[in-house]
């Protein structure tokens, strides 16, 4: 009697352990993707990653597959896996799209730091900080950055800073 109700309390556990909850997570409010969309996000999720490291804007970390009310160890197909590679998905295309017109005045520290938490704040992945171009020291300019090189530098690291942005505004509502 006693193993039928061990039983039984696994099954149960094991069926809540993916089962959903409510609260205020982007991801609550999506459907439950199809089982061939959500699949096929899983299969290119490695290359929708890729896709984002190759824009060169921000430092990519690791997906975001954590949802509340979601156990991190299903025996089947997790959905809130498939909803993170959806959401990778979407972030990978509009990312692309996005980074075409960089934001003009964007480079300011305070907004590349607000730019920065606003993307985290979406839960997809982790954004690490924006890709910053450092010039190379030289032997022309005394074992210094030549001033021309400097300014290319920053140059290149305030349109990095302007297609955060313009991700960063395309991307509020993922």
């Amino acid at each position: 009697m006693e193993l039928k109700i061990a039983l039984v309390a696994g099954a149960v556990g094991a069926v809540a352990g993916c089962a959903g909850s409510s609260s205020s997570h982007p991801t609550d409010t999506v459907a439950e993707p199809e089982p061939a969309a959500g699949n096929a996000a899983l299969m290119s999720l490695d290359e929708n990653m890729a896709r984002l490291r190759a824009l060169a804007v921000f430092d990519v970390g690791h997906v975001n597959f954590e949802m509340p009310g979601h156990s991190g160890h299903c025996y089947s197909v997790c959905k809130h896996r498939q909803i993170a590679a959806l959401r990778v998905d979407k972030l990978a295309d509009v990312a692309e799209s996005a980074a075409k017109t960089p934001a003009p005045d964007a480079c300011d520290e305070a907004t590349i730091e607000k730019n920065l938490a606003a993307l985290n704040a979406l839960g997809i992945l982790e954004v690490r900080g924006l890709i910053k171009d450092e010039p190379k020291n030289s032997t022309n300019c005394y074992g210094h950055p030549c001033p021309d090189d400097a300014q290319a530098s920053k140059a290149l690291t305030c349109e990095r800073a302007g297609k955060l942005a313009s991700i960063v505004n395309a991307a509020k509502d993922l």
